[in-house]
């Protein structure tokens, strides 16, 4: 019997999943519709530099509210 390693891929979900209209980005993680439904398929690298785009996503959301 063979042992599979699993590994979890780094997500910025918080289990919050609903699309701003106006924005096309999940209230939640503040990624795109585009980027949620090819998360499983990216590399961990790309993942990242999303997830570096998102941290400005959110500061860009605090400084407009």
């Amino acid at each position: 019997m063979s042992k599979k390693k699993i590994v979890k891929k780094i997500s910025p979900c918080i289990g919050v999943c609903k699309l701003d209209a106006k924005s096309n980005l999940c209230v939640g993680c503040l990624r795109s519709a585009d980027e949620i439904a090819k998360w499983p398929q990216l590399d961990n690298q790309k993942a990242l530099k999303i997830m570096e785009e998102i941290k400005y996503r959110y500061l860009a959301e605090k400084v407009s509210n």
